[in-house]
């Protein structure tokens, strides 16, 4: 039976579109046949059987069918879509762009450009996270452009990720009084809370590491090409943190948090899915008081965001947490004696 002209518009309007659906189907390992697809993305048999040709014949992808069980696979493993694979330039090109689209924000072209970069991003999401979140906060970069440094480290990390390129770069932690050379097989490279961060094997620790673009310096992307981890996942990696902060690698510590929120607090933190571990237990039966139970690896980031709550959060568990938290109160509230005004 003849497609209804609306599919047969869509089928040859979107060839590209199909051709990554395919290949999304093919890669789940659920052997779908060409009828499959045909009724999932409403188009013809045929024009899935001419894609597939494509896929085959002229990208050289390793499709077969398999005869009994009538559907497709690959034969090899596919990491990269062949004429999708991105390289430095196209990254640091998408970057510069997002950040140039700052006079456009709230409009229908910036709406349409938004969905045309996510679609970008989706085609490197194994090496690179993008969120879109506000069009300026890309490298803090504001109206002014992106500082011809930031261009040029960044390109050197895009590479070295893009490439599976080893580097070497000095780092100055936040507590270090001086930075230090290491070496770091960069296996993933994303934009989180609007600072960017690179995650990967640190060689002189044998761990996985992440480390924050703006305090990596001196960057040399050397020729020494490694093998990237199949066994690593972003969420794996953050699984255990309440930001970046994640934890000293293999032997983590694992804290068992809990923090009571009250007023105003206690309905904000309530509403939202701060961590996939967090359980919210209330204490008052009109939800003016909870405690927030939460287990994590690593305690900076959630000690801050303790702080921000003021008086109507407090660490209860465990008690290093509430430590550093009535340190961090201490330290604030000697900056502000009593009978004393504001310090020239």
């Amino acid at each position: 039976m003849a497609d209804s002209p609306s599919r047969t518009a869509t089928g040859t309007r979107r060839p590209l579109e199909r051709v990554m659906r395919i290949h999304e189907m093919v890669s789940r390992n659920t052997y779908p046949n060409a009828s499959q697809m045909a009724r999932e993305m409403e188009v013809n048999r045929k024009t899935i059987q001419r894609d597939i040709n494509f896929m085959r014949d002229e990208l050289e992808m390793p499709l077969v069918y398999d005869e009994r069980k009538h559907g497709y696979y690959y034969s090899r493993p596919v990491q990269d879509f062949p004429f999708l694979k991105t390289t430095a330039d196209d990254l640091v090109g998408l970057i510069l762009a997002r950040n140039a689209l700052d006079p456009m924000k709230g409009s229908a072209m910036e709406a349409t450009l938004r969905s045309s970069f996510q679609r970008l991003q989706a085609s490197m999401s194994e090496q690179v996270t993008i969120p879109w979140s506000d069009i300026d906060q890309a490298f803090s970069v504001k109206s002014t452009g992106m500082a011809e440094r930031d261009v040029f480290v960044f390109e050197r990390l895009a590479k070295a990720v893009l490439e599976s390129r080893e580097l070497h770069f000095d780092y100055q932690k936040l507590k270090d009084p001086e930075p230090m050379r290491r070496k770091l097989q960069p296996y993933h490279l994303a934009e989180i809370d609007g600072g960017w961060y690179v995650i990967g094997q640190d060689l002189d620790r044998g761990a996985r590491r992440t480390f924050a673009v703006q305090r990596m310096k001196s960057v040399v992307l050397t020729n020494k090409q490694f093998v990237r981890s199949h066994d690593f996942r972003l969420e794996d990696h953050f699984a255990g943190s309440f930001g970046v902060w994640s934890g000293g690698g293999e032997g983590k510590e694992n804290y068992q948090i809990r923090i009571r929120f009250r007023g105003f607090a206690a309905r904000v933190v309530a509403e939202r899915r701060w961590h996939p571990s967090q359980e919210v237990h209330t204490i008052e039966k009109d939800g003016s008081v909870i405690d927030l139970t939460l287990r994590l690896t690593a305690l900076e980031d959630v000690v801050r965001w303790i702080l921000g709550f003021g008086s109507q959060a407090e660490a209860i568990e465990p008690e290093e947490l509430r430590e550093r938290v009535a340190g961090e109160l201490r330290n604030a509230a000697a900056q502000y004696p009593e009978g004393e005004g504001r310090k020239n």
